[in-house]
């Protein structure tokens, strides 16, 4: 049994994994993070609760802003990191690779825990091997903070390894949508559409599992992309 501890957990996306920790066989909810929690409840700060559990995986699903600070207080505890918290910069990528190395321990960076999603991207990769001139058209919830997505940077980085040029990234933010991802190709007299539709949060629940009971197989540092765990 693997010991789960959720930062983040009476969000939009933490509460169904919660959920689903609780739910299943092989995994056990250590603790409940978010500042609205204290007591029985669970913990108002990430800190807290590594000391007051006995985690043994961190889920991180937040802010932006909090993203890099709970991963790099969770490899200080020698505690492996599924961050699922977007609008993470270079910067602060390198941060976390440089203490996840030199502390022994593996972060995984979700940018999207749908499974179609990740498929999305694959698809995307392998088509800009052959259609280089691209778009992305990413669409979210008006809440949504960063901008453009992680899903649609990842694809772009994707994108670009395979064909050696950049898409552009258009964002929309409007009431009623989840999260949506188009990626258009173009060439002579025809297109291409590769379409990623979400309508429910509960859509990233079997990937942040998958995450969960597959982090503690990889190398310290810090890896990118759910696809890692699904070859």
């Amino acid at each position: 049994m693997t010991r789960v501890l959720v930062s983040g957990a009476t969000g939009k996306l933490g509460a169904p994994i919660c959920a689903a920790i609780s739910a299943a066989d092989d995994l056990v909810l250590a603790g409940r993070v978010a500042r609205s929690l204290s007591g029985d409840a669970g913990f108002a700060t990430l800190e807290a609760a590594i000391a007051g559990t006995a985690a043994e995986v961190v889920v991180d699903v937040t802010a932006p802003d909090a993203g890099v600070p709970h991963t790099l207080a969770t490899i200080a505890a020698g505690l492996p990191m599924v961050l699922g918290t977007t609008g993470m910069t270079p910067e602060g990528a390198a941060e976390i690779d440089a203490a996840a190395l030199a502390a022994g321990v593996p972060v995984l960076f979700v940018p999207n825990f749908s499974i179609t999603a990740v498929l999305m991207m694959r698809f995307a990769a392998q088509a800009a091997r052959f259609l280089p001139d691209c778009a992305i058209v990413e669409e979210h919830h008006v809440a949504k903070v960063d901008s453009p997505s992680g899903t649609a940077l990842r694809t772009a980085d994707l994108v670009e390894e395979a064909c050696g040029r950049r898409p552009e990234i258009a964002s929309v933010r409007l009431e009623g949508l989840v999260a949506n991802q188009s990626v258009l190709f173009g060439s002579s007299a025809q297109t291409l559409e590769i379409r990623n539709v979400t309508t429910s949060r509960e859509a990233f629940v079997p990937g942040a599992l998958l995450a969960i009971r597959g982090i503690r197989t990889l190398a310290p540092g810090l890896h990118v992309g759910l696809e890692l765990l699904l070859d």
